[in-house]
């Protein structure tokens, strides 16, 4: 009752929204102050204080961005530059010209409105001035983080949801978010509803769905959403370019530095504004959690209408959005083809008086005076612009400019050519280094770090790649380090005792619904041994081959501190054969073992929640009779491959935890896929607990089992019974998820955003002869989507 009673007070908030305009009926607190006392509160489990703050924060930073956008568009209406200066009717001697004059008049009065609106509505400029901290922290949705954790603690399990959805929406990656969305979906009382995005755009929401409406071939609801988003969309890009008339960046200048005169300045700031203007078109067409915008995106509505109302046979409408998207893409043959279709259906009189729509051509000449302009001052003035538009005629650039970038163009072929060669020249050196791998492999047999009692510990290890090859650092794969009996031998003890989800929270499908996850623990196994379920020798064999593992690793780095286990983990991935069609997800996404990856600013940010203490990595692998699991080092931006590592038997692939080594596992598309996955730290204080119960169940126990598993495999055991007799798959996990699992989450399907890398289909075929001529123009490709994690952690409690 105290939590409901609470709620309801809160939406008695000092703002009111009425009619669209902005009302107050007291003071506007700074939303950034209201940020900080909401994790301060969050610090102290004071759940209602950090609801209370934070839906404010949130609240006062909307109504801040409206009270900005009304009051310049409101004085903009008022203050127009095409209205004449009253009262004057013939130059002034001294003064400049009189249409000089009338233009800062109207400069002047503008800012006079800007500035009585916004003070008058927010109070002085100075008190709504927010960091750029601040500003990433509700770009990344981070206000959501908190709210879903305090919203569960008094129960409020709807708000909950919505807040944890928003959230994972636009960070995707964010893997504790989507073990509490899969927690959120199993609770009693929770609705498919339930899964909402409270920081929808409108435009980008009715566009998605009259897309997800179009392929389902419902063609009538569809138009009506088409129709939605393009109102939504000019109402969206009015309030954006408007927000592009703030304070000027001055770009690597110091601002007491800035020595401009009137007139270049004025050129500066209103370049920077015009080119903030363009990127609306970028900033509108993007999906909160992909990397790239959707390609052709106000073009597009008009491809997808004109087939919409075509198959609703509703033909001057087809027409006009088939001359409105020829706006665009004048030399499109399709759109032409389908144009002159529906004119012949309608008629070519009635389709001759049927025009593109005002407010596009409108929208379409000014962008393109700005683009003359921008490039006028990319041209003299060198203010670099980038047109974010692929509709732009090749004319609005100067031909000077055209020239330029046509020569650096071939200087960028140039340069690649000669990468390339050289990069062959690279590869055969590498191959030639390879066949020397024998004798590297006595770096690792006589290392330094490696004391005289380990000989023989080495013997038959090689080092296959060394960080050179797999084009890295910090990074080595080694083969032969453990034998086909021994792989063997570990596959049957992962049969009998590896558990769904062990290592996950209980999770059999943390990384991937198409996969199946089981694990086990030296300890749990040595425990399992000691009961029966299995021979103890194969438990000991466990713990012996991950500490072999732990001295090559130390002795082929050269560490000067010995390495301690911070997790080991015998695990296994399995996949599931039903769910493999159309596959497109990964068996573990890309990320790296001691900091949390943002893959699109190219960074590695090493704080909690991420295994900061991780330093040293490594996975041993014990099959590969399974379909792909292919183990992958790429760049900071998660998506370029810089080598691929193919599971066997008896291999070993090792690396710095860091950000040097971000790392990924491709799906598993068939059969098992087995590994002992094993984290090492410099910090003692980190040394793994379990590993340490482990050893001390070891020295208890009084079965002679401390023989070589190779001596003992020479027993009564028959060679038939050498296979594995696994009932259950086998399975494999990637390294940082055996601590801290996470889980695959849902979203409504109207929320939901589309595949990523959606390929270019045809739209669907016409259905006879005589409609052959009305095939809808290619469907714009979505855009991909990648990777971001959050640097709050929020896991639930269960």
């Amino acid at each position: 009752m105290w939590a409901t009673a609470f709620l309801a007070t809160l939406t008695l908030s000092v703002l009111d929204y009425t009619s669209g305009t902005v009302q107050f009926n007291g003071v506007l607190e700074p939303y950034d102050l209201l940020f900080d006392n909401a994790v301060e509160a969050y610090y102290k489990q004071d759940w209602l204080a950090v609801i209370l703050h934070m839906e404010r924060a949130l609240k006062h930073k909307s109504m801040v961005r409206k009270v900005r956008t009304e009051c310049r568009l409101t004085c903009a209406n008022h203050t127009a530059f095409e209205e004449a200066m009253p009262g004057v009717a013939a130059p002034i001697p001294g003064t400049g010209s009189v249409e000089d004059l009338g233009f800062f008049q109207k400069v002047l009065k503008r800012a006079e409105c800007v500035s009585s609106c916004e003070s008058e509505k927010l109070g002085p400029p100075s008190l709504h001035k927010v960091g750029d901290d601040i500003e990433l922290e509700f770009k990344k949705r981070t206000p959501y983080n908190y709210l879903q954790v305090a919203y569960f603690k008094i129960n409020k399990l709807d708000k909950a949801v919505a807040a944890a959805n928003t959230f994972y929406i636009a960070n995707p990656d964010h893997l504790e978010m989507r073990q509490n969305l899969e927690y959120y979906s199993l609770m009693a009382g929770v609705k498919e509803e339930d899964f909402r995005d409270l920081e929808a755009r409108p435009h980008m929401a009715e566009f998605l769905e009259a897309k997800k409406l179009y392929s389902a071939d419902e063609f009538a609801s569809a138009i009506d959403h088409f129709e939605a988003a393009v109102e939504e969309y000019f109402t969206a890009d009015a309030e954006c370019r408007v927000l592009c008339e703030g304070a000027y960046d001055y770009d690597g200048y110091n601002y007491m530095e800035y020595k401009a005169d009137l007139f270049q300045s004025i050129t500066d700031h209103y370049l920077h504004t015009l080119s903030c203007k363009q990127s609306c078109a970028v900033e509108l067409a993007s999906v909160v959690g992909r990397d790239k915008p959707i390609e052709d995106f106000l073009p597009s509505h008009f491809n997808y209408l004109q087939f919409s109302y075509y198959n609703s046979e509703q033909y001057e409408k087809a027409i006009e959005s088939a001359k409105t998207y020829l706006l665009f893409h004048p030399e499109d043959e399709v759109m032409k083809q389908n144009l002159a279709y529906y004119s012949v259906v309608l008629g070519e009189d009635k389709a001759t008086d049927i025009s593109a729509r005002e407010v596009v051509q409108q929208y379409i000449k000014k962008s393109l005076l700005e683009k003359e302009l921008l490039y006028f001052g990319y041209e003299i003035f060198g203010v670099t612009f980038v047109d974010p538009d692929t509709w732009t005629p090749e004319d609005v650039m100067p031909k000077k400019l055209r020239d330029k970038q046509k020569a650096d163009r071939e200087r960028a072929a140039r340069i690649t050519e000669e990468i390339g060669n050289l990069m062959k020249e690279i590869e055969t050196l590498v191959e030639e280094k390879s066949k020397e791998s024998s004798d590297i492999a006595v770096i690792i047999k006589d290392g330094p770090n490696q004391a005289s009692s380990d000989k023989g510990v080495f013997d038959d290890v090689t080092v296959t790649m060394t960080s050179t090859a797999l084009n890295g650092s910090q990074r080595v794969l080694l083969d032969g380090v453990i034998t086909d009996d021994e792989c063997r031998e570990l596959l049957r003890l992962s049969s009998a005792a590896a558990q769904k989800g062990d290592g996950y929270r209980g999770q059999p499908n943390p990384h991937s619904p198409s996969e199946m996850f089981q694990g086990v623990t030296v300890l749990r196994a040595l425990q399992l041994g000691q009961e029966g379920v299995f021979p103890l020798k194969s438990a000991r064999l466990f713990f012996d081959l991950s500490e072999k593992v732990q001295k090559v690793v130390e002795s082929y780095f050269s560490l000067e501190s010995p390495l301690y286990f911070s997790y080991s983990h015998l695990v296994c991935r399995s996949a599931i054969e039903e769910k493999q069609d159309e596959r497109e997800d990964m068996s573990h996404p890309v990320h790296a073992d001691n900091c949390l990856l943002i893959s699109e600013h190219n960074e590695c940010i090493k704080e909690p929640p991420a295994y900061t203490h991780r330093d040293y990595s490594a996975i041993l692998y014990l099959n590969d009779d399974f379909e792909g699991g292919d183990f992958i080092f790429t760049e900071l931006d998660a998506k370029t491959v810089t080598a691929v590592v193919k599971p066997q038997c008896g291999r070993v692939v090792a690396f710095g935890a860091g950000k040097e080594n971000p790392h990924g596992v491709r799906a598993v598309t068939k059969g098992q896929r087995c590994a002992i996955a094993l984290w090492f730290t410099l910090d003692p204080k980190h040394n793994e607990k379990e590993r340490i119960q482990a050893e001390e169940l070891l020295k208890m126990l009084s079965s002679p089992v401390n023989e070589d598993f190779q001596q003992t495999e020479k027993d009564s055991r028959a060679d038939t019974n050498s296979e594995p007799q696994s009932t259950e798959p086998i399975r494999t996990a990637k390294p940082d998820e055996a601590e801290k699992p996470k889980e695959e989450t849902r979203m409504p399907a109207e929320e939901q955003p589309s595949k990523s890398a959606e390929k270019q289909t045809d739209s669907k075929d016409v259905k006879n002869e005589a409609q052959a001529k009305a095939k809808a123009a290619d469907k714009p490709g979505k855009a991909a989507t990648q990777t971001k994690k959050d640097q709050i952690e929020a896991i639930l409690v269960t």
